[in-house]
């Protein structure tokens, strides 16, 4: 009993041992997995980039400036010129958050009278980033403009002290999403997610279906061009996932109350690009895989580590740098980033233009990259 038994074990070892796609994700994908998860989950919001527009342009508004950019959670990476570019940065979502210095700041500070409005503005669509952008920049502009007025005394602290008559005052606008409400984000990336899940797991399992039942050879020897039996096993995927993403879109905009403030004839244009995208990554998947269950263990990881990836979890400016340059190549990072900017900004192709070519420049590729390996299946 033992020997029969020892066989069946040795035997299972050797089949570990030379399916290698199953090594991979059994050994090495756990391991990618939890170090990149680790690596993005386990940071705090830093790095944050921050748009600057100095009116004042002096001494102590140079100060206001050298104090935001000294804190961890802020990064002076603009400098407009105008405000229109400054609500171009939040737009984009280039900038995480923006302070505007008005002129006469340094004469506010010396002598009382009219205060002078120091506004902070921020990117509501990311509640994470925006909270810690919001408190770091009213942290850091509070304890330096009182520094100032205490160091030189007079009107100026008498006028601080006032509440009637401040030297200077803070305005907060928090834009897109004033109250800071967190499922107006966490909702838009769940759905985002499960659209992605979907069109990877019908697509990874369609090839591997078909050498399963022994028909991959015959498809192999009919007229069937590889280019022809790519699509047919394309289309109906997309369409799938095209249903869902409507379905889900319903009950997001209705049930759970997710303000949809963009144009639904191009969030469905850019979805269809995003779930032909992933559909190219499962037929990827179904190619080189030799069992269903093989292709559907492989998608997982790949999931987690490209939700990781994506923002979701922790801003993508607060990863560490390696990070951010592999999320780049994360389709569900760039689709995140328009689901959002459409629903909750109203965002059109102007602005959405850099995402929606990654995800082009991405769905090329990745077919290109199924298209040979559907051809390696056929040798």
């Amino acid at each position: 009993m033992l020997a029969r038994t020892w066989q069946v074990i040795v035997k299972e070892l050797l089949h570990f041992r030379r399916d290698r796609v199953l090594a991979a994700f059994l050994f090495i994908f756990p391991v990618m997995q939890l170090f990149l998860v680790a690596q993005t989950a386990g940071s705090d919001a830093s790095n944050l980039p921050l748009a600057v527009f100095d009116q004042d342009r002096s001494p102590e508004s140079r100060a206001l400036i050298q104090a935001l950019d000294n804190t961890t959670e802020l990064a002076l990476r603009y400098t407009p010129a105008s405000l229109a570019e400054v609500q171009r940065l939040l737009d984009t979502g280039a900038a995480t958050a923006a302070v505007v210095i008005p002129p006469g700041l340094a004469a506010s500070l010396q002598a009382a009278g009219n205060p002078a409005q120091v506004q902070v503005l921020v990117d509501g669509s990311n509640v994470t980033g925006s909270s810690a952008a919001l408190a770091a920049a009213e942290g850091a502009l509070t304890s330096t403009l009182l520094r100032t007025i205490a160091s030189r005394g007079g009107t100026a602290l008498a006028a601080a002290n006032s509440p009637a008559t401040p030297a200077v005052a803070l305005a907060t606008t928090v834009r897109f999403n004033p109250e800071l409400v967190g499922r107006y984000v966490a909702i838009p990336g769940l759905f985002a997610f499960i659209v992605y899940q979907i069109a990877m797991v019908v697509a990874s399992v369609t090839l591997v279906r078909e050498r399963e039942l022994g028909t991959l050879e015959q498809l192999a020897v009919t007229p069937v061009r590889r280019v022809e039996l790519l699509t047919g096993k394309g289309i109906p995927a997309i369409l799938v996932g095209m249903a869902n993403f409507f379905l889900l879109l319903a009950v997001v905009v209705g049930p759970l109350g997710v303000p949809m403030r963009g144009s639904y004839t191009l969030l469905a244009a850019l979805s269809t690009l995003f779930v032909a995208t992933e559909v190219a990554v499962g037929l990827v998947v179904s190619a080189v895989s030799r069992t269903q269950q093989q292709a559907v263990l492989i998608v997982f990881p790949l999931a987690m580590l490209d939700f990781a990836l994506s923002g979701y979890l922790v801003p993508v400016e607060s990863m560490p740098r390696g990070l951010q340059v592999l999320s780049l190549f994360s389709p569900l990072r760039h689709y995140m980033k328009i689901l959002k900017d459409i629903m909750l900004k109203g965002a059109d192709m102007s602005t959405l233009w850099p995402s929606a070519l990654a995800l082009a420049g991405l769905a090329l590729v990745v077919g290109l990259l199924a298209l040979r390996n559907v051809m390696r299946s056929f040798e």
